[in-house]
């Protein structure tokens, strides 16, 4: 994570704050429009910066899947097709490396991915973009796009159409005050509630497999999971909003979500909307019945799942996200009303994340404590 480096973080705010007073400058003399689209070259300056190779492959990523968007939008004769191939092109990066980590004799040719995961979402959400509404996107916005450093290695996702709409607004001191606070409660969370978390679930992991172990665990996990994720989010909004750009809100308060419909939309939101959108969408959209949207669940929850990494125990947790979801639907569950009693709502509340928290254990802890910990549950 770059911003856990001192030199990376320093050089990110510099750059950030470099760029957001270049822009209110350019406002005066109404450049600022083409002095953000000139931005890509500081994007790929800061990306050479942490590693020249990780430079190298942005650059052709950026050209190749433009040249993608370029072919769709002039394309008329069998243009489903050829969305679907490009599509898939763009996942050619993400699961030649998810492969490259099962079989090493694969060659990187040197080459490094990091953030390959969210920016391949981008790219194809730039290809949906032209699709549907058959216009053009022009280079340098579209370099722009894929390459803005903030949320370069961990997002949050933009949407094409709302990055390409954006024009930096003026930064003056609430601004600054506000980027401010969000990076410092960035840092906090991500290198100290995290990391205590880390060290608290690391001790009880090492403990005797026991009830009480296995069902305090879990939240635990959860903790860390939320404040290392979270805390990046929160940097990246700030550096943004130094920049005079808004940089969507990735966690909405998701411990307040009464049922996991609701929860994927507080939790990683960017990446659970775009996941949603662009499955759901081909399957008819609200179209569905109760029964088909429940199908459509465990296709998204499989294909988030899948996202993450390509091995049994992620198809495990796909097929475990995925059932919640099914059965929410299929019971007409996936809402909790206003007037509805307040501690309903709050054990169902408590249900939803501690479900969630024992799916946080995938990424926190490894195969062999994953069982101790689910093990540890029959034990007295």
């Amino acid at each position: 994570m770059w911003f856990l480096q001192t030199d990376i973080l320093l050089l990110m705010l510099v750059c950030s704050l470099c760029a957001g007073a270049a822009l209110r400058i350019a406002g005066k003399w109404n450049r600022q429009g083409a002095l953000w689209k000139l931005m890509p070259l500081l994007d790929l300056g800061v990306i050479w910066y942490v590693s020249e190779k990780l430079a190298v492959f942005y650059a052709g990523f950026t050209i190749v899947t433009f040249a993608f968007t370029w072919w769709l939008s002039r394309v008329k004769r069998g243009r489903r097709l050829w969305f679907a191939l490009l599509c898939l092109g763009c996942l050619v990066p993400l699961v030649y490396s998810r492969a490259a980590g099962f079989w090493t004799a694969l060659p990187m040719c040197g080459l490094t991915m990091v953030g390959i995961a969210y920016n391949m979402l981008k790219a194809i959400d730039a290809l949906y973009y032209v699709y549907y509404t058959e216009e053009k996107v022009p280079f340098l916005t579209y370099a722009n796009y894929l390459l803005f450093f903030p949320v370069l290695t961990a997002g949050p996702v933009f949407r094409y159409r709302d990055f390409a709409a954006m024009t930096p607004r003026p930064v003056g001191l609430e601004e600054v005050t506000y980027a401010v606070k969000r990076i410092v409660r960035g840092l906090f969370s991500k290198v100290v509630l995290s990391a205590l978390a880390a060290d608290f679930l690391n001790m009880l992991a090492l403990q005797a497999p026991r009830i009480y172990f296995s069902a305090l665990i879990p939240v635990v996990s959860y903790l860390v999971l939320f404040f290392d994720m979270a805390g990046y989010a929160s940097i990246a909004i700030g550096m943004g909003a130094l920049m005079g750009v808004s940089v969507p809100e990735n966690f909405k308060k998701p411990w307040k979500a009464a049922s996991f419909t609701q929860f994927w939309r507080n939790w990683h939101v960017t990446v659970s909307d775009w996941i949603r959108e662009h499955v759901y969408v081909l399957f008819g959209g609200r179209r569905l019945s109760r029964w088909q949207n429940a199908g459509v669940a465990m296709v998204v929850m499989m294909v988030m799942s899948l996202w993450h990494g390509f091995s049994w125990l992620f198809v495990a947790d796909g097929l475990f996200l995925g059932a919640l979801l099914a059965v929410e639907n299929l019971l007409g569950l996936t809402t909790v009303g206003r007037r509805a009693n307040r501690y309903y709502r709050g054990a169902r509340c408590l249900v939803t994340n501690y479900l969630f928290a024992l799916n946080s254990l995938i990424f926190t802890l490894s195969t062999a404590q994953i069982a101790a910990v689910l093990g540890g549950f029959f034990k007295l």
